[in-house]
């Protein structure tokens, strides 16, 4: 009995372990499973890069790949509502899981935004975490609005927060995390050890985030186990990965 209880504490203890790791999706729109490989494995986030053409939301990484049937609606939208209407108001029949998706505004605020929320306010509460505990939650990054105006938009937008800057209360309940470019602190390429100097910048900006009660995540980091690993051991909350499979089978057996 004394060996069953020990081996339940640690399975409890590894998989809470696992739980504090979030995997972001980056550019998920471009594996080669859309949304269903990131959902499948119950990552943290989903991002989805948008251009605003013609008043709609078109996922594409730049201009020269824009193809105009390639809308958010039918990437991601339509098939987190499918979801939500096959669950009965959750997303995934796991009642514990759901995740955030992160929209990356590659046109002018202005322009995007209107076209954006047309489309996300047709699906209800779905996307409004205010109104249900388990909806997904729209996360916008890219392009976006004076930090100032924050709190002025509808109560389903969050944004994506920027290091160093000072947000007023009211907006810094609209920051889910804070987002740099790993590059800014670092040119190691992902193999062996990050250099001290430049742990030491990275796990200061790490800090800054906390004090703000926020995650941190860095996008173009290298993406090999040796960078997810030491990013973790320095503090950060969040790892941006085009690996995810490989991603989370490491941190479940690490």
């Amino acid at each position: 009995m004394r060996k069953l209880i020990v081996l339940i504490l640690f399975v409890l203890l590894a998989t809470a372990g696992f739980a504090q790791v979030k995997i972001h999706s980056h550019n998920d729109y471009v594996q080669k499973q859309q949304f269903s490989l990131a959902f499948q494995n119950k990552v943290y986030q989903i991002e989805a890069d948008i251009f605003e053409v013609n008043g709609e939301a078109i996922v594409a990484h730049s201009k020269k790949e824009i193809d105009i049937k390639q809308t958010l609606n039918k990437l991601y939208l339509n098939k987190i509502d499918s979801l939500f209407k096959l669950n009965k108001g959750k997303v995934s029949n796991d009642k514990n899981y759901t995740f955030t998706l992160m929209i990356d505004f590659k046109t002018s605020w202005d322009a995007t935004f209107p076209a954006f929320q047309k489309h996300i306010e047709k699906y209800g509460e779905i996307f409004n975490r205010s109104k249900n505990k388990k909806a997904v939650q729209i996360v916008i990054s890219g392009n976006r609005p004076a930090d100032s105006m924050y709190h002025t938009f509808p109560s389903w937008v969050y944004f994506d927060g920027l290091p160093n800057i000072s947000y007023a209360k009211a907006d810094l309940k609209r920051v889910t995390m804070i987002s740099d470019n790993f590059a800014s602190y670092s040119k190691w390429k992902g193999i062996g050890e990050i250099p001290a100097e430049d742990k030491a910048k990275l796990k200061k900006i790490i800090e800054q985030a906390h004090k703000l009660n926020k995650a941190m995540r860095f996008w173009g980091a290298p993406d090999t186990q040796d960078c997810w690993r030491q990013l973790i051991d320095l503090g950060a909350d969040i790892i941006n990965t085009d690996k995810i499979v490989e991603c989370k089978t490491y941190f479940e057996h690490k």
